[in-house]
């Protein structure tokens, strides 16, 4: 009886196990059109961040959510692979793909708890769910999850399913995948983990958020134990290395990308490029950018900014720092963590931070104070008696003789660091500036800085600003003016003018700066004086309407309302990348080229394959040898050279020009100046820094600061708007151009007196300059064979051939010109 009854439990089991598996293949059939091709998980391409680097290859910024350095499964190190095993799937190469004591269990749980429980999944299901399905706890999506796993492992190898796993897994603090956790969590690469700190990323995948060793380092330790423990048992480890790596002390910190070079307006400008020509894609796609940036020059424009600012804040006074000790506040000087408190919620600005004054020391004449990384330091009188008191941007108080003028205990201030207990007075400056610098001969940007400080404001002044250029201006108008026919020793009045102005129907006196005027003056010795009388004449003698259509060549636009006499003085906005552009002209040889910062593109692909290049630059480059193609007019009027004619080398032949460092390219910019003119107005220029000599003998210019550089290749033009409301420093040699904008944001704001694009502007120009040129040989903006050199005028200047001719019949009627002040014109070949 009891046989009987045996007998038919057992073929009742094999009936339900058939009913079982028919109704699972029923509805594997039912279900597998709408299961994803797992066979696409040969081609998987993982989520890798925007990476943005220097023209030498360092690290600029890297913008994604998903933080992932994909590695081939031979990369990654035999003690991490055992680690993940032991905790995950011990059976892993042994199953195919399902463990079915593990679903029993799960099974079981459900059925006495009467909750749905997710467990017993290999690493394959895992794969599984993160490449193809959510993390919903169904049956319907468990059971997918188990179709998906067979079709996996018979489409991948164990080591193709490994990898993809160990690339995917996300392990807390935006790290995915194993090699992006080991720098995330220790700062290292996969082959520089220990066993224990391998055993703590194994652990990671159960709860990311609360088992890794920054967020809870207790619970990290606990489950480092258990993985520990699991190769042990397995005999993947010794029982030596286990008490090694279990008695290991943890040491983690959150570790961002290593940037190697600090320029985040340019990170931020590339990145806007980047998402407008590819839309969201390029946070995930593992795009890498090469910009033109060089990283000692960026570094170097950082501090000059950085400097410049400083030096100006400092010189316009001490603005009264907050206090925390008021009234109604119990905050106690000797409570440090009130004091942490408080610093934590403050700022770091480039380099200075916050601080809290605990004590004065009158007989030292010194402060204490306690620093935002909960240390004590002290601020000597020498680093703070700069700090008389600020009343308005124009006037400051008497400098202070006594710490007691400065400081109190309980002011909250910012400090910079001097030594570790030494540090100077500094406060968050109000003023702004920004610092262009292009390769004149392409456009290439090899530095640029937006700003006092990215954190401070994100705004980049440098392409998005549009401020009044002032005397910047004046070149354009002189070289407008060479153009029309007259030369650098044209003289002009420099004397009071009063003008009509119809359109706001008043009279209009223009005045110099300083308030001076010198009689009649050669155009040469106007410009390095900046003289604002003369630029209005000059603007008068050869019409508004020539000017501007000289001053769009350049790239400008004017409007109607700005077409007046006043444009002559920088009654105008311009963006600091547009004037440098601008400027790069005269530099070299009067091309237009293009300013742009992206040289390459390329996508990483996985593990060791070549990055693809999606994009390089093929800039239009100057060329200062080639013929000219345009004509020293106004208007600008190409050269049309004949068949006979082969004087004149065309752009299609431009790769055959004998000796031409551009002799591989036919990519050439469009001329907007002649070679005459770009060389004549940057030769003027030459003089704002030089000076020179004059019909009245020896003159400055307002750049003379300049010369400290020690070079003679330099040419540049100082800038100042009304009320020192903008201070502008434009500078170049036949490589470089540069411009630095110094002013407020608020418009309305003013500098304050005596500020001046050669006091504010040019120090940080010339700091930058300083080392930009430090290794290149003099290289001046050469002229080329219409330039003649004549000392027709009583002292030597530069025409173009032929104008001379002009002059030395003026001086003929007048008597003035001799055979022998004939003789000495000489060739521009026996100068250069």
């Amino acid at each position: 009886m009891i046989f009987i009854w045996l007998r038919r439990i057992i073929w009742f089991m094999l009936l339900l196990c058939s009913l079982g598996t028919f109704a699972g293949c029923v509805y594997y059939y039912h279900v597998q059109s709408s299961l994803p091709d797992v066979a696409s998980l040969r081609n998987t391409t993982f989520e890798t961040p925007l990476q943005i680097y220097t023209k030498d290859n360092k690290l600029i910024a890297e913008f994604g959510e998903h933080r992932r350095i994909p590695k081939e499964i031979k990369d990654i190190p035999e003690k991490l692979r055992n680690a993940f095993l032991a905790i995950e799937d011990s059976r892993f190469y042994q199953h195919f793909g399902i463990d079915p004591v593990g679903i029993i269990r799960a099974a079981s749980v459900s059925v006495t708890t009467g909750r749905k429980a997710q467990g017993a999944s290999t690493i394959t299901q895992q794969v599984a769910r993160n490449f193809f399905l959510s993390n919903e706890k169904t049956y319907t999506r468990k059971i997918k999850e188990i179709f998906l796993s067979w079709k996996i492992e018979q489409t991948l190898t164990k080591d193709e399913i490994f990898e993809l796993y160990l690339n995917k897994i996300a392990l807390g603090h935006h790290a995915y995948g194993v090699a992006a956790a080991a720098y995330v969590y220790f700062g290292k690469t996969l082959e520089e983990l220990t066993l224990g700190e391998a055993a703590i990323i194994a652990g990671l995948p159960k709860a990311p958020s609360n088992l890794n060793p920054i967020t809870n380092p207790k619970r990290a330790k606990e489950r480092r134990h258990l993985v520990l423990s699991r190769m042990l048992e397995l005999g993947m480890i010794s029982k030596e290395e286990f008490q090694e790596a279990d008695e290991e002390e943890i040491v983690a910190s959150y570790h961002v990308a290593n940037i190697e070079a600090y320029a985040p307006y340019v990170a931020e400008s590339v990145r806007l490029k980047l998402e407008e020509l590819y839309g969201p894609e390029i946070y995930t796609a593992g795009y890498k950018v090469y910009t033109t940036i060089d990283s000692k020059l960026q570094d170097t424009a950082n501090s000059a900014v950085n400097n410049g600012i400083t030096d100006y804040d400092m010189r316009h006074g001490f603005r009264r720092p907050e206090n925390i000790l008021k009234d109604d506040s119990p905050i106690s000087l000797e409570n440090e963590e009130e004091l942490a408190l408080i610093l934590k919620k403050r700022k770091n600005f480039e380099n200075i931070t916050p601080a809290i004054v605990t004590a004065i020391n009158a007989k030292e004449n010194s402060a204490s104070i306690y620093l935002k990384n909960k240390s004590h330091a002290q601020i000597a009188w020498q680093d703070m008696k700069w700090a008389r008191s600020y009343k308005t941007d124009s006037y400051q108080g008497a400098f202070p003789k006594k710490v007691t003028e400065v400081l109190k205990p309980g002011d909250l201030i910012y400090v910079t660091k001097l030594s570790d207990t030494n540090y100077a007075l500094r406060q968050v400056p109000q003023v702004q500036s920004s610092l262009i610098s292009i390769d004149v001969n392409n456009g290439a940007i090899l530095a640029m800085v937006g700003g006092y400080s990215f954190l401070q404001s994100k705004f980049n002044r440098v392409e998005q600003a549009k401020r009044q250029v002032g005397s910047n201006i004046k070149p354009f108008l002189y070289s407008a003016a060479l153009a029309d026919g007259y030369t650098l020793g044209s003289e002009m009045l420099d004397d009071r003018i009063t003008i009509w102005n119809a359109g706001s129907r008043k009279f209009w006196s223009p005045k110099n700066s300083p308030n001076r005027y010198e009689g009649p003056m050669t155009l040469r010795e106007a410009l390095a004086k900046s003289k604002n009388v003369v630029s209005v004449r000059l603007i008068r003698s050869i019409g508004v309407n020539k000017f501007v259509k000289h001053f769009e060549k350049f790239g400008f636009h004017v409007g109607r309302y700005q077409k007046n006499d006043s444009i002559a003085l920088g009654a105008y906005e311009v963006k600091p990348i547009d004037l440098v552009t601008g400027y790069a002209a005269f530099a070299n040889g009067g091309f237009k080229v293009e300013p742009f910062i992206i040289n390459l593109i390329k996508i990483s692909t996985n593990n060791d394959e070549e990055d693809r290049t999606v994009f390089e630059a093929t800039p239009a480059i100057a060329c200062p040898d080639c013929e000219n193609t345009v004509e020293d007019s106004i208007e600008l009027t190409s050269t049309t050279p004949t068949d006979n004619d082969n004087s004149m080398v065309k752009l299609a032949t431009i790769d055959s020009i004998e000796g031409s460092p551009n002799n591989n390219t036919k990519n050439i910019a469009p001329q907007i100046i002649t070679h005459a003119n770009s060389f004549l107005t940057s030769s003027a220029l030459s003089s704002v820094i030089f000076g020179g000599i004059g019909p009245r003998g020896r003159y400055w210019g307002t750049g003379g600061k300049a010369t400290e550089l020690k070079r003679s290749d330099i040419s540049g033009k100082t800038g100042t708007t009304n009320e020192s409301r903008d201070a502008w420093f434009s500078g170049f040699n036949a490589n470089i151009a540069t411009t630095v904008w110094v002013g407020f944001d608020n418009f309305s704001r003013p500098l304050g007196r005596s500020e001046s694009g050669g006091k504010a502007a040019l120090p940080i120009w010339i700091n930058y300059m300083k080392v930009a040129l430090q290794d290149m040989p003099n290289s001046p903006v050469l002229p080329d064979e219409t330039i003649i050199k004549s000392d027709v005028l009583g002292y030597s200047e530069y025409f173009i051939k032929g104008s001379q001719d002009k002059v030395r019949r003026i001086f003929q009627e007048a008597g003035d010109f001799s055979v022998e002040q004939q003789q000495k014109e000489e060739s521009v070949e026996d100068l250069f």
